[in-house]
């Protein structure tokens, strides 16, 4: 094999390495990753070197099995990912004489959705969601279905058991895309909702069926979609990026003020997760400039609250 041919191979091997240890924390020996790789225990245990190098904490349990801090991890990933108030600004000048006010907005809000993601880091580095994505992972692979035990439903405010055909899992979003067998439909899942997971030994009926369905910021999966367009005030607006991050790319100040925000973007149809926002945080609701339907859902919510 050649130097760089080597090299690849070994970087690819290294990263492999981080992501099992990430969704399988302290599942793996050296020894089993070696045999897992076709290498010597020796390789593998320089290849911890490089991912400690890399600042990376790894350790062990009583068992000699593997796993990363997820403090330190968490740490670094917000060394790595974290925008200080003074680079936002030195980015602000470097583009106010190259793009327009809109194009400074939009990548000004997309630069700080970056902010949040130690935040979420904080969720995936956790043991117990490491456990569950890793079978989630394993099922997957396997092309096996899985129950999800004890979900917590916001839509039909339940708790209960899902037996699922899991095609795609997005531990960085917190949603796992199944097929549900009991609804014969394709859901979207927060993996956090859930409490553990069993794989069955019963492989996928429906793979003919998976397919990926765009969510909207409220993390809804709906083929209907409707476009709104709302004008809320500051507060509001922070409410709304730190409890749904994915809405910053649809944020944009309103005109002729210094203390409102337009969102515009496309919704499910039923207004999950907005309706809340909207009852929640009415107060920090100027306007519902678009749509009508919208205004009418909401007329109807009012009126049968009853406390």
């Amino acid at each position: 094999m050649s130097s760089q041919k080597h090299d690849t191979a070994t970087k690819k091997r290294i990263l492999e390495i981080l992501r099992t240890l990430i969704e399988s924390q302290g599942f793996y020996t050296r020894k089993k990753l070696a045999e897992i790789y076709g290498v010597s225990p020796d390789t593998i245990s320089r290849d911890f070197e490089d991912i400690r190098n890399a600042g990376f904490h790894i350790g062990t349990d009583q068992k000699h099995r593997y796993y990363l801090s997820p403090e330190k991890t968490t740490e670094q990933i917000k060394e790595l990912l974290l925008i200080s108030e003074n680079e936002i600004d030195l980015i602000k000048k470097s583009l106010a004489n190259s793009v327009s006010l809109k194009d400074q907005n939009r990548i000004i809000n997309k630069l700080e959705t970056l902010t949040s993601l130690p935040r979420i880091g904080n969720i995936i580095f956790t043991k117990p969601f490491l456990a569950k994505t890793a079978i989630l992972f394993k099922a997957k692979k396997d092309k096996q279905q899985v129950i999800l035990h004890n979900y917590k439903s916001t839509n039909s405010n339940s708790l209960s058991d899902r037996r699922i055909e899991p095609f795609h899992v997005s531990p960085e979003e917190d949603i796992l895309h199944a097929f549900d067998l009991d609804r014969n439909e394709i859901r979207h899942f927060r993996i956090s909702r859930i409490e553990r997971v069993t794989q069955l030994n019963e492989d996928w009926e429906h793979e003919g069926k998976h397919n990926i369905i765009a969510t909207d910021i409220f993390k809804i999966s709906n083929k209907d979609q409707v476009k709104v367009h709302i004008r809320i005030k500051t507060g509001g607006y922070n409410e709304l990026i730190e409890r749904y991050p994915l809405s910053r790319a649809s944020l944009t100040p309103a005109p002729d003020t210094t203390d409102e925000y337009d969102l515009e973007c496309m919704v499910n149809r039923n207004f999950f997760g907005l309706q809340n926002f909207l009852l929640g945080y009415y107060e920090y609701v100027v306007e519902i400039i678009e749509n009508e339907e919208l205004r009418v859902h909401m007329a109807e919510k009012l009126r049968n609250i009853n406390y």
